[in-house]
């Protein structure tokens, strides 16, 4: 069956390099028949790699340890899900899932597009086929899971621990899809550069294509989060490491291009920089892969050293070299149709925008490959901190939030002051209440200021959120003399892709707010013997005992800590604990939370004292607000759905069109 993986994944190869070849052929004879072939490859790779994943989970889930990644990344006593998921869980593994991902989304853009976008159509297949093409022989050359070992283990060493989580199962395949996704309009440009037809249809073609994009790497992000909070036992989400970074900085250039193509489609300006953006972008994505796939930074996140890190960088350097000579080449037909008109005007906004998400982009790209690049060049280890990145990207981030609240209301072309005045007065206003009482109510707690910013700019954008949805459904409701609520209804019924965007934008503010939770966090180290109590913040903490019990295939050591109210309630019983795993030489850390809307309560067993009265040692951590962001992901997936609903009248009617003359032409024969 190993060997039928590995054939498939040849035939794939050998199925993509003619995808790759065949429409240049078909353009230049004028052969459509050609074209559709390469399309059919596209088809029919997608099969044979799926072939290929479905014997590697088969081989996990059977525990067929004759495969040398099976034996490295699984174990007889593993639950069935983390077998499942450990094909994600390795280096190879990996690769074969972003291969199987990447096959299936070019076959969608074969089958899908067959009657659209003729003209370019063709190069967007050979796009992504070439890509498919460098990770099948990334496969079969170096990293082919699918390997044979001469002497078969009767166990294997299992799965990470650190990855037998929930959090962890759906995080990396988010980032994948997310990662992946920003192949298809790159492809699309790519196609329309090689072309020459660059007007406004790619990037209508390619808009549900990058929502999505955006909406999985940013649901890969908070589920990431989720994960460091809940497993790695450090009191928080995010630390500024490498590989984070690494998923973070297409995300925001990802976002620049969804609000810089708006201008585009609006205005026909902005061209050159939204071809600039998506080619940024996907070269970002081959930068997170090498970061991870290259054993060059240390990261609980990263995979060990491999042959193929040298092999993403030489694919990165083409991607660069030949999107931005193609784009140097049709450099003129990309020039804006229009300028912009005012200083007060939605463009400036959203340019605004791209310059500041642009510029964290290129801050975090900075911090997290200086030290490498000192390293290689002088020999000198560098360690770029979390405060270098919160330094600088703090101030860029509270203006982002400002612009976001100020790009809602603002008008296309040109907007007055009076205008401006009627939109924003009772916002600014009410954000400046809000933030002097907050000031009031906190004012002997020496509060850090960035807190006060934060709480000024959510209060502002949510209710210019709040009150355009008000308005709006007022008016509605008049006209069609109804209630607010069914004007609402309305009003977002026939607006999806506005107000599916402000309810995306209120995930953002989640976020923010739970970033300001972090100024309040209290930690401290408690020492408890057995029976004894304290209190830290509104809590009072009370050790009874240590216990052992298994969970799924691990042994937990536990500390038993019953939880009190400032009434003397008992709130909950905590298990913070020492895990076990046959597989894992050292104990790993189980955090226990209880989880309120407004904070967490979050204990760490540090140690145990085995003495008479017996005795444990208690990181404990209070943290406001942590559970916002995991709020922000429900927010994004209803936002990005109304969004997802929306197409352009004027896309619909082109497809209609292409349809109709690809039906007349093969009747025509």
């Amino acid at each position: 069956m190993a060997d039928l993986g590995t054939i498939s994944l040849m035939a794939a190869f050998a199925v993509c390099l003619y995808g790759a070849v065949v429409p240049h052929i078909g353009i230049r004879n004028n052969n459509w028949n050609l074209i559709r072939s390469a399309q059919n490859a596209s088809i029919l790779s997608f099969f044979l790699v799926a072939i290929a994943s479905g014997i590697l989970i088969h081989a996990l889930v059977i525990s067929d340890f004759s495969i040398f990644y099976v034996w490295r990344h699984s174990s007889t006593d593993m639950p069935l899900i983390y077998k499942i998921t450990s094909f994600w869980g390795g280096l190879e593994g990996s690769l074969l899932f972003w291969t199987l991902v990447q096959s299936f989304f070019a076959m969608i853009v074969a089958f899908r597009y067959q009657y659209s976008n003729r003209e370019i159509i063709p190069y967007v297949i050979t796009t992504l086929n070439a890509i498919m093409a460098f990770l099948l022989l990334l496969l079969i050359g170096w990293s082919n899971p699918l390997d044979l070992q001469a002497v078969i283990p009767t166990e294997g060493r299992g799965l990470n621990p650190l990855l037998q989580n929930p959090a962890m199962a759906a995080h990396p395949p988010a980032l994948y899809l997310g990662f992946i996704g920003f192949s298809v309009p790159f492809a699309f440009a790519m196609g329309g550069l090689i072309r020459g037809k660059m007007d406004n249809e790619w990037v209508l073609t390619t808009r549900r294509w990058t929502l999505m994009s955006w909406y999985f790497l940013a649901s890969g992000l908070i589920l990431g989060g989720l994960w460091a909070y809940e497993e790695l036992g450090w009191g928080g989400f995010w630390a500024w490491d490498p590989v984070e970074n690494a998923a973070l900085m297409p995300w925001l250039t990802g976002t620049a291009f969804l609000h810089s193509v708006m201008i585009q489609e609006k205005r026909n300006m902005l061209k050159i920089w939204n071809v600039v953006l998506i080619i940024t972008t996907f070269g970002l994505t081959i930068i997170g892969t090498f970061l991870t796939r290259s054993g060059i930074i240390n990261s609980v996140h990263s995979f060990t050293q491999s042959e193929i890190g040298p092999a993403f960088l030489i694919y990165l350097a083409l991607i660069l070299i030949v999107g931005f000579a193609l784009l140097f080449k049709r450099i003129q037909m990309l020039e804006s149709e229009h300028k912009i008109e005012s200083v007060l005007c939605r463009e400036n906004v959203f340019l605004a925008q791209n310059v500041l998400l642009v510029g964290i982009a290129f801050t975090v790209l900075l911090g997290t490959t200086f030290p490498l690049l000192a390293e290689a060049v002088r020999g000198t280890k560098l360690s770029i901190q979390a405060p270098f990145f919160n330094t600088i990207t703090a101030p860029m981030g509270y203006a982002l939030l400002f612009l976001m609240g100020i790009g809602m209301l603002i008008s296309w072309r040109k907007s007055s002051l009076d205008s401006l005045r009627r939109n924003f007065q009772n916002p600014i206003i009410l954000a400046t209440v809000g933030t002097l009482i907050s000031f009031w109510l906190m004012f002997e707690k020496n509060v850090n200021w960035g807190v006060y910013i934060i709480f000024w700019t959510t209060i502002f954008v949510t209710s210019t959120m709040v009150f355009e949805i008000v308005k709006a459904a007022n008016i509605k409701g008049r006209q069609t003399d109804s209630n607010i609520l069914m004007g609402a209804f309305y009003v977002i019924s026939r607006n999806r892709r506005r107000y599916g965007g402000l309810l995306i934008h209120f995930g953002v503010v989640l976020m923010f707010l739970s970033f300001a939770g972090t100024f309040f966090s209290i930690e401290k180290d408690l020492t408890l013997e057995t029976g004894e109590s304290r209190q830290i913040g509104n809590y009072r903490l009370e050790f009874q005992n240590v216990n052992e019990f298994m969970v799924g295939n691990a042994r937990h050591r536990a500390a038993i800590v019953k939880v009190f109210d400032s009434e003397d309630n008992l709130l909950e019983v905590l298990k913070p604990a020492k895990s076990f795993y046959p597989t894992q030489p050292q104990p790993l850390t189980e955090v226990a939370i209880r989880r309120t809307f407004l904070e967490d309560l979050y204990l760490i067993f540090s140690s145990e004292d085995g003495g008479e009265k017996g005795s444990v040692t208690l990181r404990v951590f209070i943290n406001p607000l942590v559970g916002w962001a995991w709020m922000a992901l429900p927010v994004f997936t209803l936002g990005v759905g109304i969004c997802l609903t929306y197409r352009p009248k004027s896309l619909i009617a082109q497809e209609t069109i292409n349809r109709e003359r690809y039906l007349a032409l093969q009747e025509a024969g």
